[in-house]
């Protein structure tokens, strides 16, 4: 049987069959990445600067989850 990590780490999703918790801070990347393109689109911000927010804020959330899983189950991704 698997390890977990701790379980304040984490955010428990919908309760139904097969639901996962995700790592609380990748939850929180995600609501700061959409709270800053909604602000930037409200200010009307260039649709590129946009676009690069959403790509960085998504390639930090893929780093994070790496190291994550790294850190929680003691093995590389």
């Amino acid at each position: 049987m698997k390890k977990r990590g701790p379980a304040h780490a984490c955010v428990q999703g919908p309760a139904a069959a097969g639901s996962s918790q995700l790592p609380a801070p990748a939850v929180v990347i995600v609501v700061v990445v959409l709270l800053l393109t909604a602000a930037m689109a409200a200010l009307g911000q260039p649709l590129e600067v946009i676009i690069t927010t959403l790509v960085a804020g998504g390639l930090l959330a893929v780093e994070l989850i790496r190291r994550a899983v790294v850190v929680f189950t003691g093995r590389g991704a």
